[in-house]
């Protein structure tokens, strides 16, 4: 156990070694080792033992070899023509020494381009670095898969920086498209009961939205039969919105975000319908209507997954739009990075041709895919899982600078080689430039659980959580 411990120590450091060249804005997870203390580790991060405890809900200052603490964020600077030591130190209120210790430098000449780790303290960074300032924040919640947790306790322990969840608890019925059931992604059971989570979440003043799909049916039943046969006429909609509006009044919801991925390009017009029926239906009423729509850099309405989503009516009729800028590569594409920078820039500026951006929230993938050299089919993979296997095949974590991802190659016990890419809290970093350069009204995160924790660190000294009322 030790053993292993220290090897995922090696790992994560050289994994965060090659992250700092590439983020502004960085956390850290430690290992703990045998004679550390809290206050020998903050020395080492330039951190106090209150902060340590505070960031990890630690009681007491005992602590344990192997534990995992969380370390806060700081900031790596890139040193520009005519900056000093001292004048960087100023700028971030640390004394120029501290700067030296934590680098390890032996003296204070520094050069342009030169990457400089300031401290820890988030306070310290100057107002500047805040850009983004009040942005949305949607979180998908999903209750316990087989290999993967739920989001109950993310969403409890980020709700400051939640502004909605989306639980995944109703899907189209598959022996009537236009009836809704409930149905819950996860093969493991909830945390909490569905009122239990509607009701933290409430008292946090986090928005609930009921989201309904047509995914995961058994063989033989197919998504876009069922959605052609909701949207098929005035009336079969009109079904449909009459039972989402009852299960938001029964249920407490503060609105309703529509999954409904696979449909017929021949349906492209009647799902713009179903979007404009609903929103004239629940806007009125005070409630918010979502909408998931597929990535896409241009419109084509004969393609089978991203043409029948007009996106100009569905942005005239919702209150926001998601954009689904993952899986970019998955499980048909073989591999590559799950949303690099680049395309997903390309999505978010197309969109904003066709969707005012207020209303579009970016969607951040927090997870992987492992792919097996040959394979059909790639593993999903959570961030711990990601981090997990690259600790168990002894392979470091390298940094992808052009998509601004993480990724790493190993080979199995049967010889197989495998590439995984993933998602991490500085990969975020950059989607979150994305989300100001266009003046996106926020993110889209799916799905709460699966996300490296440190995430959070960002979006709370990057972002604050626009709290709508209800």
């Amino acid at each position: 156990m030790l053993k292993n411990s220290a090897r995922l120590a090696v790992i994560i450091a050289a994994a965060a070694a090659v992250l700092f060249c590439a983020s502004p804005l960085l956390a850290q997870t430690y290992i703990v080792q045998k004679g550390d203390t809290l206050f020998s580790i903050g020395k080492k991060f330039g951190v106090t033992v209150n902060e340590i405890k505070a960031e990890n809900g630690l009681d007491s200052d005992t602590i344990y070899t192997g534990q995992k603490l969380w370390i806060a964020e700081g900031l790596v600077y890139t040193v520009k023509i005519g900056d000093t030591l001292f004048s960087i130190a100023q700028k971030y209120g640390v004394p120029y020494q501290e700067l030296m210790r934590m680098n390890g430098f032996s003296t204070s000449n520094i050069y342009p381009g030169q990457k400089i780790y300031v401290t820890a303290n988030r306070n310290n960074y100057p107002a500047g670095e805040r850009t983004l300032k009040s942005r949305y924040i949607l979180g998908f919640y999903v209750d316990g898969e087989k290999y993967h947790p739920d989001s109950f306790g993310v969403m409890e322990t980020n709700s400051d920086q939640l502004s909605a969840i989306v639980p995944f608890w109703y899907r189209l019925s598959p022996t009537d498209g236009a009836a809704v059931e409930v149905h819950s992604a996860g093969e493991g059971p909830a945390a909490v009961e569905k009122n239990e989570v509607i009701r933290r979440a409430h008292e946090n003043n986090v928005q609930v939205f009921a989201l309904v799909h047509n995914l995961l049916y058994p063989d033989g039943v197919k998504g876009e039969k069922l959605a052609s046969d909701m949207l098929l006429t005035p009336d079969t909609r009109s079904r449909f919105v009459n039972q989402l509006e009852n299960l938001i009044k029964e249920n407490g919801y503060d609105g309703v975000n529509l999954d409904i991925e696979h449909v017929y390009p021949n349906d492209r017009d009647k799902f713009s319908s179903l979007v404009g029926e609903l929103y004239r239906r629940l806007a009125p009423q005070g409630y918010k209507v979502t909408v998931c729509v597929p990535a896409k850099k241009w419109d084509d309405p004969a393609n089978t997954w991203s043409g029948p989503f007009d996106y100009e009516a569905i942005g005239r009729n919702s209150h926001y739009v998601v954009l689904m800028t993952y899986d970019e590569h998955g499980y048909s594409s073989g591999p590559g990075p799950v949303a690099s920078c680049g395309w997903v820039s390309d999505v978010a500026g197309y969109a904003c041709e066709k969707i005012p951006p207020e209303k579009i929230l970016l969607g951040i993938p927090g997870y992987g895919f492992d792919w097996e050299e040959g394979g059909m089919h790639p593993a999903y993979l959570s961030y711990p899982q990601a981090v997990e296997t690259a600790v168990s095949r002894g392979v470091g974590v390298s940094w992808d600078d052009r998509a601004k991802v993480p990724y790493f190659f190993y080979r199995d016990d049967d010889g197989r080689n495998h590439q995984v890419w993933f998602e991490n809290a500085s990969s975020l970093t950059h989607k979150l430039e994305i989300v100001d350069r266009y003046a996106l009204r926020g993110i889209a995160v799916w799905r709460l659980g699966l996300e490296d924790p440190g995430v959070w660190a960002v979006l709370k000294s990057k972002v604050e959580a626009v709290k709508d009322s209800r």
